[in-house]
C-alpha cells in the first residue's frame, strides 16, 4: 500500500476568529449607527486587532501542521519526510537515502547509514519570555537524526512538526512522537533488508 499524507492547507481569510473581528465593527454600526460606532473605536478597534493577532497565531500553526508532506511506499519502495527546510528520502531499489538540511543535501548509500535516531525535547512549566525561549529551544533540539560515514557531514537532522496541534501541547507532542516511532519503524524495516 502506498500512502501519501498530506493535511489541507488553512486559509486566514476563513479563521472565525477574523469574521468576528470583520463583524463586530459591522455589528456596533447596524445597532448604534455612526455616532455609537465612532464613541465605540477604542474598543472594537483594541478587540479586533487582539482577535486578528490570536488569529494569525493559529494561523501560523495550522499552516506548520499542513507543511509536512510524508509518502509511506510499501509498493514503490519510495518513502519521504518532507518539513521545512529539511527532508530525507528513501529509495529502497536502488539503495540510496537522500538528506536535505538547511543549505546543503547529499545522497549516500545505505551502506554509509551508521545509526538512525530521534530526540522529542519537550517543555519545562515556565512563564513569559522563559518559556517562550524554552519552546524555540525545544524546537531546534528536537527532530530525527541520521548519522552517516561521512567525514564533512556526519549527523543529519530532519525536523518533525506535530500535524496535530502546537509543538509545546501535549496532543502536539503525542502527534509528533508518533510520526518520529512511525520513521524510526521505516528506518529499521528499510535499512535491515539492505
Amino acid at each position: 500500500m502506498t500512502a501519501t499524507t498530506e493535511v489541507k492547507q488553512p486559509n486566514f481569510l476563513m479563521m472565525k476568529r477574523v469574521w468576528i473581528a470583520i463583524a463586530l465593527p459591522i455589528v456596533i454600526f447596524c445597532f448604534l449607527g455612526i455616532q455609537g460606532l465612532v464613541q465605540l473605536a477604542i474598543v472594537w478597534v483594541f478587540a479586533s486587532i487582539m482577535l486578528l493577532m490570536f488569529a494569525y497565531k493559529k494561523f501560523r500553526i495550522k499552516k506548520w501542521n499542513a507543511s509536512t508532506r510524508d509518502h509511506f511506499g510499501e509498493q514503490d519502495g519510495m518513502w519521504s519526510h518532507e518539513f521545512g527546510s529539511t527532508s530525507m528520502k528513501l529509495d529502497q531499489h536502488r539503495g540510496l537515502i537522500h538528506l536535505r538540511e538547511e543549505n546543503k543535501q547529499k545522497t549516500y548509500p545505505f551502506s554509509a547509514v551508521k545509526e538512525w535516531r530521534y530526540n522529542l525535547s519537550t517543555t519545562r512549566q515556565r512563564t513569559g519570555l522563559d518559556r517562550e525561549l524554552d519552546r524555540t529551544h525545544d524546537f531546534r533540539e528536537s527532530g530525527f537524526y541520521i548519522a552517516v560515514d561521512d567525514v564533512q557531514y556526519p549527523e543529519w537532522r530532519v525536523m518533525f512538526f506535530p500535524q496535530k496541534g502546537d509543538f509545546n501541547s501535549q496532543e502536539g507532542i503525542r502527534d509528533t512522537e508518533m510520526q518520529l516511532k512511525r520513521w524510526m519503524h521505516v528506518f529499521n524495516k528499510v535499512m535491515n533488508k539492505k
